[in-house]
């Protein structure tokens, strides 16, 4: 079955654990999963600093003020996306290392290439999520808005408010990390718990490699 990093995306938004996952599992590659990183990356972009600078700017009646501005954004943004992506994968190439040696310390049989396939589905995924999170919540926000715009002082409203943001943080929060998972220990083929477990570790694993650097540095320094 041949898939493209935009179908693999697709079906991990509309039905993770129905298609999504065992779609990416059993077709994807760290090459589509980069390619969803990247592409998600420059939407993300878009939306929080091209768009938003343009249309203040198209507000105020200044055009060519505008596509200026647009243009000079998009050489910087995409100057800085280039350095994010370069930083990103030696960060995930490294957290893929670390987390396949552990897991087949656990027999988990699995390969660096099958980790860094999945950590990228992963990065994609929370990018466009994160997007979905944003907007959602500016929609669910707007009939509060316009409720404390009529009326500024009602408390309930705030607190309500307030509460929906937390509430709605933490399902996303909960979701996002159980999908996730869900697609890395399908991946490894363990138990959720015993990929939750070697997550830790490998979380742990760099965490003890800079104190014990520090460490070291630090005792040389002082003699």
């Amino acid at each position: 079955m041949e898939t493209t990093w935009y179908s693999d995306m697709g079906a991990l938004i509309v039905a993770p654990f129905k298609r999504g996952i065992p779609q990416i599992v059993e077709h994807g590659s760290c090459k589509k999963g980069f390619y969803a990183t990247a592409a998600l990356a420059l939407v993300s972009f878009l939306f929080s600093n091209i768009l938003p600078t343009l249309v203040s700017m198209l507000f105020a009646d200044k055009l060519e003020v505008a596509l200026t501005g647009a243009a000079a954004l998009s050489g910087i943004g995409i100057l800085g996306l280039a350095f994010g992506l370069l930083f990103a994968f030696i960060g995930i190439a490294i957290y893929s290392a670390i987390f396949s040696w552990v897991a087949n310390k656990f027999d988990a049989h699995t390969t660096y290439e099958s980790v860094l396939k999945i950590m990228w589905y992963e990065q994609a995924y929370n990018q466009i999520m994160g997007l979905f999170y944003f907007l959602g919540l500016l929609l669910l926000s707007v009939p509060f808005i316009v409720i404390l715009g009529f009326n500024p002082d009602s408390t309930v409203i705030g607190i309500a408010w307030i509460t929906m943001f937390i509430f709605a943080s933490i399902a996303f929060a909960i979701f996002t990390f159980w999908v996730c998972l869900t697609m890395l220990s399908r991946q490894i083929n363990k138990s959720l718990l015993a990929t939750f477990g070697i997550s830790c570790l490998t979380s742990l694993i760099p965490v003890i490699v800079i104190v014990s650097l520090f460490a070291i540095i630090a005792l040389a320094s002082s003699r």
